[in-house]
């Protein structure tokens, strides 16, 4: 109860708590000394079925420079083809129970002190189990088997754990009885008789799976009566087409028989021969002839039954990935007297395949020398060139056949550094040159780099910078224009596979930095009688003093005030401020100057302000409104806060800014706003209009809907004789109106149906612009939501400049989260659609009342809706962010925007409740159009996951940059856009939210950086490793949306694991391309979003003006 009621205050008074740390951290943080090592990640225990791969995972603070290690039981880890260290971690690819039985310790050295420390010691439990065999328990010898007597079997099988068994007579499983009792791995038959008869096989389990089978039993207990098995047929392998023959001879049997699979009696033909000693051949054995084959023994009314499988051979090939360690293009590559061991893995085949390696001679490589095989392990010792060098080959066999796979061998030898670059001191934006001189082996056994400060210089064509390496053996660092970044100390390196790296002595570059505005003063529009100030700022190597001019005087009246820091302040703007003004900045380099235009302007002010009016329906009204300003400010009117909809004949604006509707209609009442606006900025005024109905009024609608009944009337009078035929055609009409809308939905997937049986593929279409009819009803879409986005903007920039009427009406209504309460009785049965970090999250029903919170339904009507659950109330970051995203949806009212319903706070867990539509989120729409099959009419005709033209996808990237437009423009940010956090609905419309099932089912596009879940791939290099989430952070991710549109919800970089994405994302070489169906212009303007510095990607406005020219362009194709 407690929790509850501090959750209630949490989220009333906003939410404000501050994250903190527990004490106990603190303090250990505290007693460290500063650079001292201590672990992040300490390795833990695993539990892992032999054969597969476990990584133990090991990281420590400071990251550099550290060296890593690792021990079992104490001792160094011996070097094997299984083992790899990584980065810290210990990847075991494939876990042996006799060599990784043990305890594992991490051990980190800090390079530099050469301190280290050990982590706390990691066991891996390691399931197995071995092949199963049935032995004769009692009596000891089969001839003493006896009718009557008591017979015991027992399963031979080893393994970890607990070992649940399972026995089989023949091909049925054994069921227990008064005679037949099963106790762990023991079959005990009492009373043995001839029914008992049969060949036994037993089968364990554990985690590690099913026991393979080894040896069967045959039970032969003799009987006067029934005839006895005297050649049991024995389980056969065989090569496909050819024969495979089961032998079977019993005394004193009156017939034998043979069945497949207790089908038969078999008889002979073309497949299959019985010989006259009872012997079957199947004459060319094939798939279809595998299983198992039971020879009867008949005697008067007896049976006696016999069973054996018959299996075909095979076998797989060997591949690149059946040697270990994995090998780049099958080369393998050891420093000169250094030692190389490479596996090779048996591959699949019955029976199991015998392995061996030959040499490059051809010769057999033994078990002995320093070119040897150890368990199928190729081991060099002491690698010597020439010698050693060459292409081995893996050979595996058996009675399929054979295969082989070559393993090419290069030793090694180190490189040598010929001459170190020189230092280099240049001024900013000159060119500068770097050089070492080095003699080692071709690449790839010798990689070569340059290293700033440390840090890898990984690409080779970068932004201001490319890497030259000649074949002469120089390597060159070329700066096209030098910034002051690059300065550091320069290395070159040469990494020789084998050996450690060689790296030349530091060369320092150094830049002088220039005299430049940083940056440039722009324009400016000052308010008549503000207090604004003018800044101008520059920097270079020494000092920098600023002086400023008007209109080429340095003189200013007494309210201007020229500070010696380059700002300019006015105290109380006059109207002969405006003009040209000159920002002069020298020092001992030099002077620069600048020159930008002030223009003294006059916000509006309304002289007339709309009241309510009260009108007679018909008639006509008068809505008065009038502002002031310098410029003359424009009028806008608008109903209801939208804009563009009193386009009409019967609306008129007049010349001094009144409204004039001439002919009133019972829907025109509502509330009319009045938006006065010029350069200065926006102000808006709202009036009421009340419409009173009168008396015998009828509008030109009504009366035209009159007239038409009454000649319906007379056509059904006239037409009377045809009244069958005219119903006919009613009833018609009535099903084409009430099928009308599903028809409407359902035309694209008629038109991709249309385009797959014309052989189109299953890929986003190759067309750069493919409009077609679906995409009408979007267009029309686009351009009302442009206007409408305009509206929005201007509005938002006079927020910036002018106390607007619209900033007092949002106050009023910002008192408190209890404004949006909404019943549980309004939630009908949750459905569960995936976990994130504040709890579950379901899809339901909402049906409100009258009275309700939601003053936006104005109709009762069920919508579907998205419930996030606040469950982690513990975590103050958790409850930080719900806050964040309650603010985000409820300042935003956009209809690419998903709307915040409300919150159910009377019970726990409290609920927030989104807008949710009929198709969901778009990544599970994406993944669905991959697939032919779902694009198909499914679910009682409801159209599903079509596959999306490239007209349509720009449609939907269009309106989601509308969407985070309106975003950004209320000074908003996202921080994860991505097609999982969007929603689209059947009409193909997009909607921008904020599910963020980080747990299930996207946990795999989510990672855990620096205690944070991030959203890795989406997110640009300041968001991930400075924590700065701006617009340009969404705009980056924005382009990232588009790329899982145009690739139907693939994982970007799906080949790269998180760690590889994180590395690459840091030295910026991770690289995006946009799809090659993709418009030009689009291709160029997501280069432009994915730009690593911010300040390249373009804003927006600018992405939703290009992104209207480009459909546009594409209309006219």
């Amino acid at each position: 109860m407690q929790r509850h009621q501090r959750v209630r205050l949490v989220l009333t008074i906003g939410f404000l708590l501050a994250g903190c740390r527990s004490s106990s951290s603190q303090e250990r943080l505290q007693q460290m000394q500063p650079g001292e090592l201590y672990f992040t990640v300490s390795p833990s225990d695993h539990q892992v079925v032999e054969g597969q791969s476990v990584t133990l995972r090991c990281e420590a603070e400071p990251g550099a420079p550290v060296r890593y290690s690792w021990k079992i039981d104490g001792q160094p880890l011996a070097p094997s083809p299984r083992r790899h260290p990584k980065s810290g971690n210990l990847l075991i690819s494939r876990v042996n129970r006799m060599l990784d039985s043990g305890s594992f310790v991490c051990v980190a050295t800090n390079e530099k002190s050469g301190d280290s420390i050990e982590s706390s010691p990691a066991k891996i439990d390691i399931q197995w189990i071995s092949e199963a065999s049935v032995q004769l328990q009692q009596p000891k010898l089969a001839p003493n088997i006896r009718a009557g007597g008591k017979v015991e079997l027992r399963c031979h099988v080893d393994g970890s754990g607990e070992l649940k068994y399972e026995w089989f007579r023949n091909t049925k499983s054994v069921a227990p009885n008064d005679r037949v009792e099963m106790k762990r791995n023991l079959l005990l038959i009492q009373e043995a008789s001839p029914e008992d008869n049969g060949v036994y096989r037993c089968l364990a389990r554990n985690q590690a799976g099913a026991s393979p089978l080894a040896h069967s039993y045959p039970l032969i207990v003799p009987s006067n009566e029934t005839a006895t098995i005297k050649l049991v047929p024995q389980k056969a392998i065989v090569r496909r087409y050819e024969p495979a023959s089961f032998s079977c001879v019993f005394d004193n049997a009156d017939n034998v028989q043979w069945f497949f699979e207790d089908k038969g009696p078999i008889e002979s033909d073309d497949e299959r021969s019985i010989l006259d000693n009872g012997t079957l051949v199947v004459l060319k054995a094939e798939d279809r002839h595998k299983g198992y084959y039971a020879c009867h023994g008949l005697r008067a009314d007896t049976v006696q039954v016999y069973a054996a499988e018959l299996q075909i051979a095979y076998l797989y090939n060997l591949t690149s990935e059946s040697f270990e360690p994995p090998l780049e293009d099958r080369l393998a590559v050891v420093g000169e007297n250094q030692e190389l061991q490479v596996s090779c893995l048996a591959p699949g085949g019955l029976p199991t395949p015998k392995l061996f390696w030959r040499e490059p001679q051809g010769r057999i490589v033994s078990d002995t020398g320093p070119v040897r095989v150890q368990d199928d392990t190729l081991i060099v010792a002491k690698a010597r060139r020439n010698a050693d060098e060459g292409n081995y080959t893996c050979h595996a066999e058996n009675m399929a056949g054979a295969t082989q796979a070559t393993v090419r061998i290069v030793v090694s030898w180190p490189a040598e550094l010929k001459s170190s670059p020189k230092p280099v001191s240049v001024m900013e934006d000159e060119p500068a040159t770097l050089t070492c001189s080095f003699r080692a082996m071709e690449p790839p056994i010798t990689q070569v780099r340059w290293l700033r400060d440390g840090e890898a210089l990984l690409s080779k064509d970068g932004v201001r910078y490319r890497i030259v390496e000649e074949p002469a053996g120089n390597l060159s660092l070329i700066f096209k224009n030098v910034q002051l970044i690059d300065r550091g100390n320069y290395v070159c390196e040469i990494v020789t596979k084998g050996f450690s790296p060689v790296r030349s002595a530091p060369a320092a570059l150094s830049v002088e930095e220039k005299l430049k505005f940083s940056p440039e003063p722009v324009n400016r529009k000052l308010e008549l009688n503000s207090s604004p100030k003018i800044s101008c700022k520059a920097q270079g190597s020494t000092p920098v003093t600023f002086k400023w001019y008007k209109n080429g005087a340095d003189s200013f009246p007494k309210h201007v005030r020229d500070e010696l820091n380059g700002t300019l302040h006015f105290n109380g703007v006059l109207e002969e401020d405006k003009g040209n003004y000159t920002c002069v900045a020298s020092n001992s380099q030099g002077q620069i100057k600048h020159t930008i235009k002030i223009d003294v302007v006059i916000s509006p002010k309304f002289t007339i302000k709309p009241e309510n009016v009260t009108a007679i329906e018909g008639s006509s009204v008068l809505l008065h409104c009038a502002a002031e300003g310098d410029p003359k400010p424009a009028i806008q009117w608008d109903k209801d806060s939208r804009m563009n909809n009193l386009n009409g004949d019967r609306f008129e604006v007049m010349a001094n800014g009144s409204l004039h509707i001439k002919e009133v209609y019972l829907s025109d009442e509502g509330k009319y706003g009045c938006t006065a606006g010029n350069s200065a900025g926006l102000k808006r005024e709202e009036g009421h209009l009340s419409v009173r109905a009168g008396d015998g009024y009828r509008s030109d609608m009504e009366l035209d809907a009159a007239e038409d009944g009454s000649m319906m009337t007379k056509t059904v009078i006239i037409t009377l004789g045809a009244a069958a035929a005219y119903m006919v055609l009613v009833v018609g009409l009535m099903l084409y109106c009430r099928y009308r809308r599903r028809r409407r939905k359902q035309r694209y997937i008629q038109e991709q149906t249309d385009g797959q049986e014309k052989g189109e593929a299953t890929e986003v279409q190759e067309e750069q612009c493919n409009l077609t009819e679906t995409t009408a009803s979007a267009k029309a879409n686009s351009s009302s939501g442009k206007k409408k986005e305009n509206r929005e903007s201007h509005k938002s920039d006079g927020t910036d400049t002018a106390h607007s009427q619209n900033s007092n009406h949002s106050k009023k209504s910002k008192s408190s989260y209890d404004k949006l309460a909404v019943s549980r009785a309004h939630l009908q049965e949750l459905k569960p659609l995936g976990r994130g970090e504040f709890g579950e999250v379901f899809s339901t029903k909402y049906r409100p009342h009258a009275g309700t919170a939601d003053e936006t339904t104005t109709t009762v009507k069920e919508t579907v809706v998205m419930v996030k659950t606040l469950t982690n109330t513990k975590d103050e970051n958790v409850l930080q962010e719900f806050k964040r995203h309650l603010d985000l949806l409820h300042k935003l009212n956009h209809e690419h925007v998903a709307r915040l319903i409300g919150l159910c706070r009377d019970e726990e867990p409290d609920y927030m409740i989104i807008e949710y539509t009929d198709w969901g989120d778009l990544k599970t729409f994406l993944l669905a159009s991959k697939s032919k099959e779902m694009a198909a009419s499914t679910d009682g005709g409801k159209p599903r996951a079509p596959q999306l033209t490239v007209a349509q996808i720009l449609s939907l990237a269009n309106q989601a940059a509308r969407g985070l437009k309106h975003i950004s423009d209320h000074r908003l940010v996202h921080k994860d856009v991505a097609a999982r956090n969007c929603l689209i609905s059947s009409a193909l419309h997009v909607k921008i939210s904020l599910s963020c099932m980080t747990k299930e089912p996207h946990q795999q596009e989510y990672t855990k950086h620096k205690n944070q879940i991030i959203p890795l791939r989406w997110l640009p290099k300041e968001a991930v490793f400075e924590d700065e989430y701006s617009t340009k952070s969404d705009v980056y991710s924005y382009s990232c949306l588009v790329w899982e549109m145009f690739h139907q919800g693939e994982l970007p970089f799906k080949k790269l694991n998180d760690e590889s994405v994180l590395n690459q994302l840091k030295s910026q070489t991770l690289s995006w391309s946009a799809h090659k169906a993709a418009p030009p212009a689009l291709q160029e303007l997501q280069t432009q979003c994915w730009s690593y510095d911010p300040r390249e990607r373009p804003t927006f406005d600018e992405i939703v003006d290009k992104l209207q020219e480009i459909v546009v362009d594409c209309s006219q194709v």
